[in-house]
């Protein structure tokens, strides 16, 4: 009895860790001026299976300004899909982490 408990136990314990090492961890933020704050990672729903960065212009001339948003997404997003935004930059991956850097 002790040994078919602890068999499991066990295996319910290494189904969740399957489950976390599968899951993709991108980094989070909302229109951030600077990139020092968009290091908060978070782990991204089942079907989200990208990390995003997203470098927007905020003004023109001397007051223009580059706003980042990071986050996680299902499939990488277009220019289109921004129509109302000056965009500088669109980034799209696949990997953990890989939306650190801030856009170029």
């Amino acid at each position: 009895m002790k040994t078919a408990s602890f068999l499991l136990c066990f295996l319910g314990a290494l189904a969740l860790c399957v489950q976390i090492a599968h899951a993709l961890i991108c980094f989070q933020c909302e229109n951030e001026a600077s990139n020092w704050n968009c290091l908060r990672a978070t782990r991204c729903s089942q079907g989200e299976r990208r990390c995003v960065t997203i470098g927007t212009v905020t003004a023109k001339g001397n007051d223009s300004q580059v706003l980042i948003t990071k986050k996680c997404a299902e499939r990488c997003p277009s220019e289109k899909e921004y129509p109302n935004r000056a965009l500088n930059s669109l980034f799209c991956c696949e990997n953990c982490w890989c939306n650190l850097w801030p856009p170029k």
